[in-house]
């Protein structure tokens, strides 16, 4: 019903609960309503008829008229609406403002922390990255941290969500062999990679398949364990290892198949 879903988008995007957003509907209605009256032409019990065109009255939506018995009438929808847009950009304008100047301040607390990591802790080797989300992160700051050379064979994430952080690394300097699948070439039509591959900046060939998809940033080695379900619920479990001596295992395995793959 109309009813209904004007009610569900005042509560979603205007901040108003059930019982508010269905007492402006009927203000808006009605024109002017008494409490009693509210309760009998709307779903707003009768006990919470005060409180809730209070309530509205102090967020905007509502003027009272004094009296023997008060009456309520609803502010233009267009006015009140824009009123709160206005006021929630600024909102969100200071609540931004406010997060970057405490990431600004934790990074600076946290330096000392970060520059004595390696002596208190050592170097980790292996890390079990579990989630889409976090499997980003960590690609991400592979790319980051990458100087020599990359190394992907990929069968249908990393070369099409993170292509804008494998140019930046080629840009960098470092030098990049890639592996898709005949599956994931046609999403890469409107690839930045493409482009990079035609004009020489990295090599790009095509596999049928891919037995163990990778990415080989320096001595990192970043893999997922084989479990379509977690796949399915974007939670596979992913490997990341640093050793040059497993990155020139995997190395082997991608040198395989780079030479069974066919030019892109």
């Amino acid at each position: 019903m109309v009813k209904d879903r004007m009610v569900e988008l005042l509560q979603e995007h205007f901040e108003l609960n059930l019982y508010e957003a269905r007492a402006y509907v009927a203000l808006v209605g009605f024109g002017v309503l008494t409490p009693a009256e509210l309760a009998s032409v709307s779903e707003v019990p009768a006990p919470r008829t005060y409180d809730v065109l209070r309530s509205l009255e102090k967020k905007g939506f509502a003027i009272s008229q004094p009296g023997k018995v008060n009456k309520y009438r609803p502010v233009h929808p267009e006015n009140i609406l824009d009123k709160f847009i206005e006021e929630w950009q600024e909102r969100i304008k200071e609540e931004l403002e406010a997060k970057r100047k405490a990431k600004e301040e934790l990074l600076e607390l946290m330096t000392p922390l970060i520059e004595t990591e390696i002596p208190k802790y050592g170097v980790e080797r292996v890390w079990v990255v579990r989630g889409i989300r976090n499997a980003t992160l960590k690609t991400k700051e592979m790319f980051e941290d990458v100087k020599g050379e990359i190394l992907l064979a990929d069968d249908g994430y990393i070369a099409v969500n993170l292509e804008n952080d494998i140019i930046k690394a080629i840009d960098r300097g470092a030098k990049a062999k890639i592996i898709v699948t005949k599956q994931l070439l046609p999403r890469m039509q409107s690839s930045k990679l493409l482009d990079y591959y035609k004009n020489g900046k990295l090599e790009l060939k095509v596999a049928e398949k891919l037995e163990l998809p990778m990415l080989i940033c320096d001595d990192e080695v970043f893999f997922a364990l084989e479990d379509m379900a977690a796949r399915y619920f974007n939670y596979e479990t992913q490997i990341w290892i640093k050793d040059f001596r497993v990155k020139a295992l995997f190395e082997g395995k991608f040198n395989e198949y780079w030479e069974k793959a066919e030019k892109a």
